[in-house]
């Protein structure tokens, strides 16, 4: 037994550092400096401190340092501290670092100490568990029955204690400063009151923590161990005992609704996901009898809520006899140095073991960005750790068979050298579904919903839901039946029962828009073609171009004909092109991106061309749609010695016809400067159509004041063939102003006037301005002429 080197009598000091067990308060003792000088006790110099209450014998390593103010027969404790020595009579040993210490702990298993001193919820486990952590490597040194304080004090915080640990063979133990051991004095090894080898185990950052004792409800069970979850079920076998807290266990319950039948949409993908996992995972002997490397994993990409995460849990759920392991990216991420590669580590580890496993990595761009891009060096090593063990798999022992399935929506920002054979085999886009997909989605999600859709209307359904994703279709269903229920709220009738109705779906239809839409989106004026005076020749090329191959597609396959790219709409101002553009997108009833040149501009290199290529990639996703430039000179205009001009014009030609084909995206843009536009923009297969809507002739006019004057009180009587002649001249917004005029002077006369006179009306058609003059007439009709454009 060690020699005993001095006996103090602990007080109930409150002493001034903090109580915080993450604080250097976790480990030190505080002695007058006195006692220090007389005993030649160093500062920082590791002791073990023993006391015996109620004939049990409790002791602590901590380390001493000087405190201005105590007595010399007081040691002041934090409250951590005071859990693990108590009693009158303690005594201080001097503890041999270099000798005392068994070794590093690769984990270390605690639980609750009594009742009251628990967490409320599972939700809470993760954060338990790496307070706990934190508070045992900030003591350092720990013995079994060791007691931890998560919380501000004993009362108000939660205690735990260790009850069991794993030493490891791997983690070397860190080297610690003895010289202020060895001031003529003896080691000794660590022997307290009588009780030889006191084991002392030393605390890693990368110590696993195993949290026992407890279930969901907040009741202590010692006896019962219980491993904490994030929800998703832990699958039963001889591991469930010992899995870490990110490593999330998915076992679907026998009505779990995550299969591939509950998936709409996504057959060929299916199909694809089945023929490369079924084989390898199920049947390796026939790779191994063709000494072939089975595939090893696939990534998932397409845009968010297109059911990339619902297919990979799927997988796992239709494959029989096969683990499944759920990890999202960030869950991985620790705040300590290694960690998170250690943690990636114990996922393929305890996959291993669970053979054979699938590993989903939810949201890999989190987990491995691009090591060229602004990601640290914790990110650089994560993603060389997962490109070893990626690697590693194919040389695993036999019977070993690991799958990893990946799901991103930004492919571009993960490392490179993680999409290549070997390591993520296939790459599999889940993209935005088609009509027949959207029509498989609505029939699942409606399946187990009272409704009287039927099939004609569900089909309609469909089509009018132009990008739309399984997300966006189930928020539909979801405002949908909550506006049913509070119609059958409203009319309760105890002899009938909430029923969905087609009119609950299309009321609803505006209020949601598609996910690819929603940062581009422009509440746009619902105009409809009959408001629209005149201009009929116009409006049939328009419909040609992008209602037909939308409602007569199998006639354009067949006579093998595309559908236009874009339409240009020029004239001069105020003769309804833009009005043109938004009855367009009202009709079709498609999506409708609406861009005015000038706001693409920006004067950072390369930010319009970025801005551009945005705008085309969302409507790529949200086809069939309209982007609509208004304005388009702006952008369009001749290439020029300016870069950044020159730049957004070649982004918005590639964009157009490039490599990338513009599938689904019709351009429709309007100009009253024709002959400033770039040449190589108005060719075919760019703007194949080029319209001219020029100022508006005696029947259009005619038709714009009947659409007007409508919408008016005014007096009997009134001419509107009278109006349409005084109004020679006038463009279709100087004829919309006339009327508007009048009614202005009506109201000056008289504020109560019951309508408009014929006066006010032929007095404004005779003195509004007319700016479309006779020389703007002439030079478009000129640039067409030399163009060799047909009017329309």
């Amino acid at each position: 037994m060690s020699a005993v080197i001095v006996k103090l009598t602990v007080q109930r000091l409150e002493v001034e550092a903090s109580t915080s067990a993450s604080n250097r308060s976790a480990r030190r003792a505080y002695l007058s400096p006195d006692v220090l000088r007389t005993y030649k006790i160093a500062a920082g110099e590791w002791v073990v401190l023993s006391g015996t209450e109620a004939g049990a014998t409790q002791s602590s390593v901590v380390q001493v340092w000087p405190q201005v103010g105590l007595d010399d027969d007081i040691i002041g404790l934090s409250e951590a501290q005071r859990l693990n020595v108590s009693g009158e009579n303690v005594e201080l040993y001097r503890f041999d670092v270099e000798r005392s210490v068994n070794g590093v702990l690769k984990s270390i298993t605690v639980q609750p100490d009594g009742p009251g001193s628990v967490f409320k919820t599972n939700k809470e486990s993760s954060w338990v568990q790496a307070a706990i952590k934190e508070a045992l490597i900030s003591a350092k040194y720990v013995r079994k029955g060791h007691r931890a304080i998560i919380g501000q004090d004993e009362k108000e915080g939660s205690v735990f204690v260790v009850t069991d640990f794993e030493v490891s063979t791997k983690m070397p133990r860190s080297k610690v400063d003895t010289s202020s051991l060895t001031n003529g004095i003896k080691r000794m090894s660590l022997q307290v009151e009588g009780r030889e080898g006191v084991e002392v185990y030393e605390m890693d950052w990368r110590t696993k923590v195993v949290l026992t004792g407890y279930d969901h409800k907040g009741a202590t069970h010692p006896e019962k161990d219980r491993v904490p979850t994030t929800g998703l079920s832990t699958k039963a076998g001889p591991f469930s005992s010992s899995v870490p807290s990110y490593i999330n266990l998915y076992t679907p319950s026998p009505t779990s609704s995550t299969t591939y039948a509950q998936l709409g949409g996504l057959d060929s993908q299916i199909k694809t996901i089945k023929s490369m996992l079924d084989l390898p995972l199920l049947h390796p002997d026939l790779f191994a009898l063709f000494n072939l490397p089975p595939p090893r994993g696939i990534l998932l990409h397409g845009p968010p809520g297109t059911g990339k995460t619902a297919l990979a849990r799927a997988v796992a759920s239709s494959t029989p006899g096969c683990s499944c392991i759920v990890v999202n990216g960030p869950e991985l991420s620790s705040a300590f140095h290694g960690e998170t590669e250690e943690r990636v580590r114990g996922v393929f580890e305890e996959a291993r073991k669970r053979s054979p496993c699938i590993i989903v990595l939810d949201e890999i761009d989190a987990l491995c960005p691009r090591r060229d891009g602004d990601g640290g060096e914790v990110e650089k090593r994560v993603v060389a750790t997962l490109l070893t063990l990626m690697d590693g798999m194919s040389g695993s022992a036999e019977g070993e068979r690991v799958f990893v399935i990946a799901a991103t929506n930004r492919p571009n920002s993960i490392d490179p050298a993680l999409r290549r054979p070997g390591r993520f085999d296939r790459e599999i886009e889940i993209g935005i579904p088609g009509v027949a997909g959207r029509l498989q989605i609505l029939e699942i999600l409606l399946e187990r919903m009272p409704h009287s859709l039927t099939p004609e209307e569900l089909s309609t359904l469909a089509a009018r839901t132009h990008g739309f994703v399984g997300a966006d279709l189930s928020s539909l269903v979801r405002e949908s039946a909550s506006a049913a229920i509070q119609r059958w709220h409203l009319n309760a009738d105890a002899s009938s029962s909430p029923l969905l109705t087609n009119d609950d779906v299309l009321a609803a239809l505006p209020s949601i828009r598609p996910s690819a839409m929603r940062e581009v989106f422009v509440e746009t004026p619902a105009v409809r073609w009959y408001e629209i005076g005149g201009q009929e020749e116009v409006k049939q090329k328009l419909r040609e171009c992008v209602e037909w191959p939308l409602k007569h597609q199998d006639t354009f396959t067949r006579l093998g004909v595309e559908a236009p790219r874009g339409v240009l709409l020029y004239g001069p101002p105020g003769c309804s092109k833009t009005m043109t553009a938004k009855a367009l997108a009202t009709e079709s009833g498609i999506n409708f991106i609406a861009v005015k040149g000038p706001e693409l501009l920006n004067k950072y290199v390369g930010e319009s061309e970025r801005a551009v290529r945005e705008i085309f990639r969302k409507a790529r996703a949200a086809s069939p749609s309209i982007i609509f430039f208004d304005e388009i000179d702006a952008l369009g205009s001749a290439r020029s010695d300016d870069p950044s001009h020159s730049g957004v014009l070649t982004s918005l030609l590639n964009e157009m016809d490039g490599i990338v084909e513009l599938s689904g995206v019709t351009v429709v843009a309007a100009t009253n400067r024709p002959d400033v536009l770039d040449s190589a923009l108005m060719r075919p297969g760019r703007l194949d159509r080029i319209l001219y809507v020029g100022a508006p002739d005696f029947e259009t006019r005619r038709d714009i004041f009947r659409i007007r004057l409508a919408k008016m009180a005014v007096e009997p009587g009134v001419e509107i063939e009278e109006l349409a002649r005084i109004a020679e001249g006038c463009s279709g917004a100087e004829v919309a102003s006339i009327c508007q005029d009048a009614a202005l002077a009506a109201m000056n006369e008289d504020l109560n006037a019951p309508f408009v006179k014929r006066d006010h009306l032929v007095h404004s058609a005779k003195t509004v301005r007319r700016r479309i003059t006779p020389a703007m007439i002439q030079f478009f009709e000129q640039w067409r002429d030399q163009s060799g454009v047909r009017s329309a």
